[in-house]
Formats: structure tokens, C-alpha cells, sequence
């Protein structure tokens, strides 16, 4: 007992990181129910560079990904080369560095808040939050870009925070690590150069006259610089598609629309109230109260299937008093230089996903996460604290007794039936696709597919680790739509299209993959054909075998 007591809080600190390994490492390959359409492309595209030097438009390794025409960044491409070539291609190799980078997060989340207040208990408590929150462990088990860049930047801000102390030249680290995050993922073009402002104006005075700080100014506006143009002179068109005015229905129904109700569409009056600027001002701040709505945070999250699992917030409701206990603790608290910090880090963090059209969003909100860890964490402690004797026991005990709840729900929900509802829109069912088609018989036979605006080639890309050289030979693509996206419509045997059951069904060794929603029912009951179906046992798909 006198052992467990001395190193109490060393066994506490390796006990979470066993938490946190087994909650984002179990089953990882199979949960989610395969890979999605994001992370088909990081993997394909990871694996072409491996194999040719070039990405799927035979472009030799470039720093901004064209893919579907949303141009991804470059970062997590080129980290998934090295699991990749271990592993192979498969959904574990792509997920391994979201999930060693939500690993790394959760152990610098205690170093952050450790050199923020100086106490242990705090520190472990809020590492402990980060190892279960349903934020982190989703995001953590997919390969999400957001995830990286949180990484980044928490390491970011741990390294500036120690830098203030003895080890000045840590400024560099953190100026490399905040700068990564540009060609990790695009919200950081927003919110990293008004949180770097954020920082300067806290702790300036103490690196604006050192040596360390001006290299590191140099080296965050430089590499920073270096990905912001590469990227963003590449994706404009991605970059206004998911914006406020990115809808061109909601901009009729919003500004159009209203003004035409007026008896005279073009008075003043009119014109002031239903115009663009005023759109933008009112879609933009409804947006950024929503990313503190108790429904984004606690009860239900994004609306993304890729980003939440059904019904369950962000955060575990348990936590919402603690969150705004913690809140207002903070804001009394005399530490002026943490609770700045904190406080900018948490106002700043909803700017950029408020700027877009499906806010509020779970990935682009990513970044506030270390810091509605910290509120929830000093929440919890200033309510145990201003108890004493048995009633603090009690409390704490109450407060326990929740969170087992609140996991306990949400592990059932994650592993259970997360994987068993959500099969549709994840890419398990591709990769049986990918299986019927690549059998030796079926191997050489023509492939029309439809469903060209869910990509589909890609998963049959990734699934089959088709040659990459072979593939940028061969791929041709549809003209690029409104909203920037490239389709591809062909490569060696493989069609995708609309199918035409009437001319299609009589060309001979030619493979048909259709929904089951859209396949004629003579189709759909023929036993000879192969039906895709979900968990649930309900065909999804119908792959129909013209023979000779």
C-alpha cells in the first residue's frame, strides 16, 4: 500500500495511456465498418507514392492531392507511406497514424495542463478525459487529418509553454510543429494565424527579442507560407464550394426570396436587409454559437455519419455542468497569462467552421477540443473542492458512478452497434464488391458500376491494391462540376455510370453493380445474381453477371 501510494500518480499516468491504447488500437481494421471515402483516398494515394513517386493523377509526389477534386493536404498522405509499405493497403495501415497521433494528444493533453496550473491531480484527471472522450476516440479511429493537426498543435503549444522556462530553443519546435499543421488541414488556414496572434500577444515580450524567437517567426511564416500558397492557390474552388454562400439554393431562398416579397424588390429597405453581407453576418453568427450548443456538444454532434455515430454528442453529457463550471472558473481564476490563453484558444477555435455551410462541424471544430477538456477537468475539481469531509466523497463517487454510465453507453453504441447500423456509409460493402468481381472467374470480365458521385473507384482502388502506374494510364475522368469535384468515369475494365438495364443486361461477360433501390425487381429476386446486403440482412447492392 505504501508503494501504490508513493508512485501513485506514475501508475495512474501509465494505467490512462493503457486506456487509451486499447480504446483506439481494438479492432481497429474492422471498426468502422471499412474505410470511408476520405480515407480510401489518403491510403490510395500514400500507396501510389510508395509504388510510382506519383499520386493517382500521376503528378510526382506533389503537395497539394487533387482527388476528388477537394484537393487534400499533404501531411498525412506522406505519413501513411511507412504503415503502408509494413502492413500493406488495408483500412488498419491508413487509421494507424490518426490513431498513434490521438495516442500522443491524449499524453500531451497532462504535460499541457501539468505547465499550465502546476498540479498533478488536475493533470491526470484531464488526461484521463481525453483517453475516453467520444471526440477524440472516433476521430482517433479513422484517418482524420483534423486529428493530426490537433496533435500538432497541442505539441505546438506544450513546446512554447516550456520554452518560456529553461529550454528557449523549444520555440523552434513549436513554430515547425504550428506551421505543420498548414499542410495538414484546411481550418488551420483559418484559426493557426489568429491563434499564433493569440500567443504573441501573451507571451511576446518573452521571444520577440530573442535569438530562438526570431528563427522561429522565420521558420512558422516561411514553411507556414510555403504550405498555405501550394494548397490554396490549388483548392480555391473547394475552398468557396463549402463556404457560407457555397449553396446556391440557400442563397435564393435567404437573400433572393425575401427581397422579392417586398412590394418593391429593389427600395432600400430591400436591399438592407436581404443582401449578402447581411446573410453572411447573420449565417456566420449563428454558426458560432451552435459550436457551443448543448446539442452539438452533449446530445447529438455533427450531422457527418462519418464524423459522430448516431445520436451521441461530442462530449459525454455528464459533462455539461462540469463544462460551465469550468468556464466560469476560468474566467475568475487570477492566472492571467493560462486563462488568456484558454479563453482565446476556445473563442477562436469556432471561427473558421463558422465560416462554411454545414456548421456546426465535428472535424472542423477539432481544434477546441484540448481546451473543453480543461474546462470540463477544472469544472469537476472546483465542484469536488468546495465540498468536505464524506460529502466530497459522495460527490466524487456520484460524479464516478456517471462517467462509468456515460462510457458504458457510449462503448456499446461505438463497437456494438455502430458497426452493425452505419455498414452503408463506410466501405465494408466495397470491399465485398471488390471480392465477387476479383473471384477467377469474374477477374477479367467488363465492370459497369453506378453511383459515379460517391466515387466508388476509389474503394475498388484501395480494396484490391490495384497497380497504380496502370491505373494513371488508364483513368479517364468527367469534366469538373459547379462545386469543384472531379468524377472518374473509367479505367481498364471498370465503367461507371448510370446503367441502362435494357442495353446493358444483354452485353455478354459484363459485370452490373447497382442499389438495390434502383435495380429492376426481375433483376433484384434473380437467384443467379449476388446481392451486397447489410448487417441487417437488406440487399444494398446487386451485382448482376452477364455470361456468354
Amino acid at each position: 500500500m505504501t508503494f501504490f501510494k508513493k508512485h501513485f500518480f506514475k501508475i495512474a499516468f501509465i494505467f490512462i495511456i493503457l486506456i487509451a491504447i486499447s480504446l483506439r488500437f481494438f479492432d481497429l481494421g474492422s471498426i468502422p465498418p471499412g474505410v470511408n471515402r476520405d480515407e480510401a483516398a489518403l491510403g490510395y494515394n500514400a500507396y501510389s507514392l510508395l509504388e510510382t513517386g506519383k499520386d493517382e493523377y500521376g503528378r510526382s509526389f506533389p503537395i497539394s492531392f487533387e482527388s476528388f477534386g477537394d484537393w487534400k493536404l499533404p501531411v498525412y498522405i506522406y505519413e501513411s507511406i511507412v504503415p503502408i509499405k509494413i502492413f500493406g493497403l488495408n483500412p488498419f495501415s491508413v487509421r494507424l497514424p490518426s490513431a498513434l497521433a490521438g495516442l500522443i494528444s491524449v499524453v500531451m493533453v497532462y504535460f499541457l495542463v501539468k505547465e499550465l496550473f502546476s498540479k498533478k491531480s488536475l493533470a491526470l484527471l484531464a488526461m484521463f478525459l481525453a483517453a475516453v472522450s467520444p471526440w477524440s476516440l472516433h476521430l482517433s479511429r479513422v484517418a482524420s487529418e483534423a486529428n493530426m493537426a490537433d496533435c500538432f498543435l497541442i505539441g505546438g503549444v506544450l513546446a512554447l509553454l516550456k520554452a518560456r522556462k529553461k529550454h528557449t530553443w523549444l520555440i523552434l519546435v513549436s513554430a515547425f510543429l504550428l506551421s505543420l499543421t498548414f499542410g495538414t488541414y484546411a481550418s488551420s488556414y483559418v484559426f493557426v494565424p489568429l491563434f499564433a496572434l493569440a500567443l504573441l500577444f501573451i507571451y511576446g515580450k518573452k521571444f520577440i527579442t530573442n535569438r530562438f524567437g526570431i528563427i522561429a517567426m522565420l521558420i512558422f511564416i516561411s514553411l507556414g507560407g510555403f504550405f498555405w500558397y501550394q494548397t490554396t492557390s490549388a483548392n480555391n474552388v473547394k475552398i468557396s464550394g463549402i463556404g457560407i454562400f457555397g449553396d446556391p439554393s440557400i442563397v435564393n431562398a435567404k437573400i433572393e426570396t425575401p427581397r422579392n416579397e417586398h412590394q418593391n424588390p429593389q427600395d432600400i429597405f430591400a436591399k438592407l436587409f436581404h443582401n449578402r453581407v447581411a446573410f453572411g453576418i447573420e449565417r456566420f453568427a449563428q454558426n458560432y454559437l451552435n459550436a457551443f450548443s448543448p446539442e452539438f456538444l452533449f446530445i447529438s454532434g455533427g450531422g457527418n455519419h462519418a464524423h459522430n455515430i448516431s445520436d451521441f454528442g461530442n462530449m459525454y453529457l455528464v459533462e455539461a455542468p462540469f463544462f460551465f463550471l469550468g468556464l466560469a472558473f476560468l474566467i475568475f481564476s487570477p492566472k492571467r497569462k493560462e486563462k488568456y490563453l484558454i479563453l482565446l484558444w476556445l473563442l477562436i477555435a469556432p471561427i473558421a467552421p463558422s465560416i462554411t455551410k454545414d456548421a456546426p462541424h465535428t472535424v472542423r471544430m477539432f481544434f477546441v477540443f484540448p481546451v473543453n477538456i480543461i474546462l470540463v477537468a477544472l469544472g469537476i475539481m472546483w465542484a469536488v473542492n468546495i465540498f468536505k469531509n464524506k460529502i466530497r466523497y459522495i460527490i466524487i463517487g456520484i460524479i464516478i458512478l456517471l462517467y462509468i454510465g456515460n462510457i458504458a453507453i457510449y462503448l456499446d453504441r461505438y463497437y456494438t452497434h455502430f458497426p452493425y447500423n452505419e455498414t452503408q456509409n463506410w466501405g465494408l460493402l466495397y470491399e465485398k464488391i471488390n471480392s465477387v468481381i476479383s473471384s477467377p472467374g469474374n477477374k477479367n470480365k467488363k465492370v459497369i458500376m453506378s453511383g459515379v458521385e460517391e466515387s466508388p473507384y476509389i474503394y475498388l482502388l484501395f480494396y484490391s491494391s490495384y497497380d497504380p502506374a496502370l491505373y494513371q494510364k488508364t483513368a479517364k475522368r468527367y469534366p469538373q462540376t459547379d462545386e469543384g469535384f472531379v468524377h472518374v468515369g473509367s479505367f481498364r475494365r471498370f465503367e461507371f455510370r448510370d446503367i441502362d438495364w435494357g442495353k446493358d443486361s444483354q452485353k455478354p461477360n459484363t459485370i452490373l453493380i447497382d442499389k438495390a433501390e434502383n435495380t429492376p425487381v426481375d433483376i433484384l429476386n434473380n437467384p443467379a445474381n449476388t446481392k451486397i446486403t447489410l448487417s441487417s440482412g437488406e440487399p444494398y447492392f446487386v451485382i448482376s453477371n452477364n455470361r456468354k
